[in-house]
């Protein structure tokens, strides 16, 4: 019995090597305590009564730091199912992602997109807002998630503002929440708008620091990785060169431990060593930004 690994994850060992690195890499939902308390703060707004001014939520961070994965995970939490007495699909949560040149018609055009409604791109903004409204209404739409808010510092101070705008006017229309995630340029751009700042409250993602807490989160990993041997990434000469490959952020360390990991396989290693974490084509974020 691999007593390292969870009891679903230790039953691949048994899989082929190819399979295995199929499952690392796959996205996994590590449920850390800050992550868990986000989702609960989610939970509580997505139960929220309707009212005209609906309690709104931003989850900022650093880049690669777990923003997007929270907003995936509490989407497959709250997944579309189908409605017997009504006849339809209810997608309770909408999980969107903002594209690089956002505007109000694009907004739109993006809700109409993740309900599986048809429209044409010559519509005016007025007919796609109405569309999008009666989708929101008839599949029972209940949260808004909205991924890379941050982008809203990349364009014109007027686009900005426009964009500012719908996001009130949805929330305010619909009477649902709004949760956005980006980085700390996301929260810049609430705050350019008063009434806005003030519906949503924002939630922090902090970098990791080299603690227990770390260490925690590394064993956590450790536990998905079906490898036939324990890494014993708790130790703290691996944790310690975990956290220095990753610069505290965990989708840093997402990424090394999977590249970790299939390399183990490959070798026949069977476990995650300093050795293997030395030997990997790896740059760290601190890196990559100065070259």
């Amino acid at each position: 019995m691999s007593t390292h690994l969870h009891i679903g994850v230790e039953k691949l060992t048994d899989s082929s090597d190819e399979q295995r690195i199929a499952h690392i890499q796959k996205k996994h939902w590590i449920g850390y305590t800050r992550a868990n308390e986000i989702i609960r703060a989610m939970e509580d707004l997505y139960s929220h009564p309707q009212v005209h001014r609906m309690p709104n939520m931003l989850i900022k961070s650093e880049t690669n730091n777990g923003k997007s994965s929270i907003l995936h995970r509490f989407a497959k939490l709250h997944p579309p199912f189908e409605d017997h007495q009504d006849e339809r699909i209810k997608t309770p949560v909408l999980f969107l992602e903002i594209n690089p040149d956002p505007s109000p018609d694009a907004l739109y055009a993006l809700i109409l997109q993740g309900l599986y409604i048809g429209y044409k791109e010559s519509y005016s903004k007025e007919i796609k807002a109405k569309k999008a409204f009666e989708a929101i209404l008839h599949h029972g739409v209940k949260m808004l998630l909205i991924d890379e808010l941050h982008v809203l510092m990349n364009t014109t101070k007027l686009r900005k503002a426009q964009m500012l705008d719908t996001l009130k006017y949805i929330s305010n229309r619909a009477q649902i929440p709004i949760v956005g995630a980006g980085t700390i340029e996301a929260h810049t751009a609430i705050l350019s708008d008063s009434q806005l700042a003030n519906r949503f409250k924002p939630y922090k993602l902090p970098a990791w620091k080299l603690d227990s807490a770390f260490q925690k989160l590394v064993l956590s990993f450790e536990k998905i990785l079906p490898l036939k041997q324990p890494s014993q990434l708790g130790s703290q000469e691996l944790t310690t060169e975990l956290f220095a490959m990753s610069g505290g952020w965990i989708g840093e360390l997402s990424e090394v431990l999977q590249l970790a990991s299939i390399k183990a396989i490959k070798t026949r290693e069977e476990k995650i060593t300093l050795k293997i974490l030395r030997d990997l084509t790896w740059q760290t974020p601190e890196q990559r930004r100065i070259t």
